[in-house]
């Protein structure tokens, strides 16, 4: 049985015995499992087969020195936080230890309490910098925007199974939020101090995505200079979401379906396994079963995954959340491009919420920014893509209809408006309504707008 959750892992590369066992005691007491090394070889061979948070190295080790070491470690891909210590290092030694990354440097003799705050402190900002980084990586918001019934439940489901260790199998069609629902569990999960790594298996070619996910040792194929770790390894002690899982090779197939059986995994190249502690959640559009019953997912690892079952709604089947979904994009997204909060008209609102949405939550995203980007003063329905307003379902046809009568009959009163104020001098009227004189003369046949019209 491997360490909890939240138990962190020291290495300790030390030459001396007594000084391994005391630092290995005054840790442990405070509930941090540690692993003793006595030479460089031992040391490589530990970091090969077990991920640990920090290390500890003595600068005086018998065969080279603890900083040529770290710089080994770091050349072969470990980005490890380090502490080292010493009994006859220099002032010049200790200078170097922290100017090449280590976290701290203690002179022996230490106390255990000095050991243990130093540990913990440098496992403190170590965390920091992962959350900072993970922010940074991602604008995407972490919460689910609504209150319908179909939603709420999803939601309930997500925060129901969140503190259990099971995989959770997420489906709906693309656009929807899975990936949002996959935050919401690991967010309120024991794992929500570690990181959550998110894959696109539909993005990676097959020729990569071993190498991807598991990582690689140096010289395991050609260009591989350095070793690498694979997501699976990034996710340790964390999350891992596998979205559009139906696309996975046979090949990864497999060796996820070991992960989930063992806990572990092999680098391409590696000729031992290393532990790893990582809950899966995953996410399709596709049917799963359907892919089955084809031939293209292993069955085992269908129900591996599929422990727990979550469906996120289409968002035509939560059409009251579409308001609210509106009223988060513009403060979002007025912020992001750097634009005033506009009103948006009802009429807009009225033919957002009845359009179909094929594309869910993320088209409605990508209306609304285009909207509040290309819209005045305020949003109006004349900003609302041409797919919006005409409605390919028979059953809405006639309200899109009447909702495109409306958009002309504004756009008609906007035009004559303009060609009224310029006493109908066509260039200044175009260059006044942000248009070319030629899309200008196309609208005026379009709209059946006469001279009449604007001089009557």
């Amino acid at each position: 049985m491997g360490p909890s959750v939240d138990q962190p892992t020291i290495l300790v590369l030390d030459d001396e015995k007594n000084i391994r066992k005391s630092i290995e005691i005054a840790l442990e007491q405070e509930g941090m499992q540690v692993l003793g090394a006595h030479d460089v070889a031992s040391a490589l061979r530990t970091l090969h087969e077990r991920i640990v948070d920090a290390v500890i190295i003595d600068i005086q080790l018998g065969e080279i020195d603890g900083l040529t070491f770290y710089r080994k470690m770091q050349a072969e891909g470990f980005t490890v936080p380090a502490i080292f210590i010493s009994g006859h290092a220099t002032l010049t030694e200790a200078a170097q230890a922290v100017k090449i990354g280590g976290f701290d440097f203690l002179e022996k003799p230490f106390s255990a309490e000095k050991i243990a705050i130093t540990v913990t402190r440098c496992l403190e900002l170590s965390a920091i910098r992962e959350r900072l980084r993970r922010a940074e990586d991602s604008d995407a918001p972490r919460d689910i925007v609504g209150e319908s019934p179909a939603i709420r439940h999803v939601v309930a489901a997500a925060l129901k199974v969140a503190p259990t260790q099971a995989s959770v199998l997420i489906t709906g069609e693309s656009g929807t939020g899975k990936e949002l629902v996959a935050n919401i569990i690991h967010a309120n999960s024991a794992r929500s101090q570690g990181p959550i790594v998110k894959v696109n298996c539909s993005a990676i070619p097959d020729t990569l995505v071993e190498s991807e996910l598991f990582g690689y040792e140096r010289g395991a194929f050609t260009g591989a200079a350095t070793s690498r770790r694979g997501l699976f390894e990034t996710a340790h002690r964390g999350t891992i979401f596998l979205d559009e899982v139906a696309d996975l090779a046979p090949t990864a197939q497999a060796k996820i379906l070991r992960v989930l059986q063992t806990g572990e995994i092999q680098k391409i190249g590696a000729d031992r396994t290393m532990k790893v502690d990582v809950r899966v959640l995953s996410g399709t559009h596709k049917d799963l079963r359907q892919c089955v019953a084809e031939g293209t997912f292993r069955e085992d690892l269908y129900y591996r995954l599929n422990v727990v079952p979550l469906e996120v709604p289409p968002l035509r089947e939560r059409t009251q959340d579409i308001a609210l979904l509106v009223e988060f994009f513009v403060r979002r997204l007025c912020e992001k491009n750097n634009l005033r909060t506009k009103p948006i008209d009802d009429e807009v609102m009225w033919g957002l919420q009845r359009y179909r949405w094929p594309g869910n939550v993320r088209e409605l995203q990508n209306v609304v920014e285009r909207a509040l980007i290309m819209s005045g003063e305020r949003v109006t329905v004349r900003d609302l893509p041409e797919e919006v307003l005409v409605e390919d379902e028979a059953s809405g046809r006639a309200g899109a209809s009447a909702l495109k009568e409306f958009r002309d009959n504004a756009e008609r009163d906007f035009i004559i408006a303009a060609l009224k104020k310029n006493h109908g001098n066509i260039s200044q009227s175009a260059a006044e309504l942000g248009v070319g004189r030629t899309y200008l003369h196309r609208r005026l046949a379009v709209l059946k707008i006469t001279k009449k019209d604007f001089f009557g």
